[in-house]
């Protein structure tokens, strides 16, 4: 720059007012021109030509759609068959949760166990029976562990799940077993007593023989429902 002449020096100046003026003349012509253009929505704008639609936009739609019709047919049926077992894993899950819940319930109330109902007071510490003074009298209460055997069970005997369900909802008039239920002017709801219901099944699956079982078999279930013939 310093071995330029003095003419040099003032052409390049001159130059570079003159691109320095033509490019904000061009920006604000540019503007000018974005602000003149009508503001149309989009939706409202015209489309694409026609060829625009018949070779390469289409085409790429085309293509698109393909793809997206195969994907469903392969991931509608691989869900659809995949489902019964995904829905039983899932009650099983559930199921398994209430039995645990079941099984806190039936235990005595403490710090460590919040969810403690107390069916260990009266049935005994492994709910196997037990013996217990109430209004002056000694009741025996019944072995929940063998409760879903049905007739075989002897003492107070239920005849089935509803039965049981019913029992633990409504107590039994005229002996110490009040109503839990707080349909029945109980403490429980309906899930706490559910956890109840489930966790004893679990316990008489262990300890009664399935063709016994009137809580799971409807067979059984049916036989202890229907009375004995008369001598």
């Amino acid at each position: 720059m310093l071995a330029l002449t003095t003419a040099q020096g003032v052409i390049l100046a001159v130059g570079g007012a003159i691109f320095v003026a033509v490019a904000i003349g061009a920006l604000s012509i540019r503007g000018r021109m974005r602000a003149e253009r009508p503001d149309v929505p989009r939706a409202m704008r015209p489309g694409p030509s026609d060829p625009d639609l018949e070779t390469p936009l289409l085409n790429r739609l085309q293509g698109w759609g393909v793809v997206l019709v195969t994907f469903f047919v392969i991931w509608i049926p691989l869900v659809w068959l995949q489902e019964p077992s995904i829905n039983q894993e899932q009650e099983g899950d559930i199921k398994g949760l209430a039995i645990e819940r079941g099984r806190a319930a039936v235990e005595l109330f403490g710090e460590e166990n919040q969810l403690g109902v107390g069916c260990v007071r009266c049935h005994g510490p492994e709910l196997r029976g037990s013996k217990i003074i109430a209004g002056g009298l000694v009741y025996t209460t019944p072995n929940l562990t063998n409760v879903c055997g049905g007739p075989n069970t002897g003492h107070a005997a239920i005849k089935s799940l509803a039965d049981l369900r019913s029992t633990i909802e409504q107590g039994r008039p005229g002996t110490p077993m009040p109503s839990w239920s707080i349909k029945y002017q109980g403490a429980l709801h309906d899930q706490q007593i559910e956890d109840i219901v489930q966790y004893l099944i679990h316990v008489n699956e262990e300890n009664v023989p399935f063709d016994q079982n009137v809580c799971v078999n409807k067979e059984a279930a049916e036989a202890a429902a229907t009375p004995s013939p008369s001598a």
